[in-house]
């Protein structure tokens, strides 16, 4: 029980920065959700960050991991937003821009989860 409290606690400060983000892009001239975009990519350079401190601390089974990558990340990210978004964006009758949208979420992504790794070993 006490590894769910962490995990909602995380998870809810997570998503309050998630939403945060959505009101400070929402009046963007963008086709692009810029929004949900933020959201992943500071997700995914936090998760690398909290995951290598985690590692180096030797804590990844402690309420630490469950708090900020279950919890906080788990709740700042969002696939299905994503995923919603690229359907809106094939709607608007293009291949092109949910493709770019969607390889530029992914390869940003991953190298923004490298960035936070490699910045954990530097602290």
């Amino acid at each position: 029980m006490k590894i769910l409290i962490w995990v909602f606690l995380g998870g809810g400060l997570g998503s309050s920065l998630r939403y945060g983000l959505h009101l400070l892009f929402k009046n963007t001239s963008s086709q692009y959700p810029i929004g949900t975009f933020a959201a992943n990519l500071i997700g995914c350079l936090l998760i690398g960050i909290f995951f290598g401190i985690l590692h180096k601390l030797n804590v990844l089974k402690e309420e630490a991991h469950f708090f900020f990558i279950v919890g906080f990340t788990g709740g700042l990210t969002t696939f299905s937003s994503f995923a919603l978004d690229n359907v809106h964006l094939f709607k608007s009758g293009s291949l092109l821009q949910p493709l770019i949208y969607s390889l530029g979420s992914i390869i940003m992504g991953i190298l923004m989860v490298l960035i936070g790794l490699w910045f954990s070993k530097s602290l």
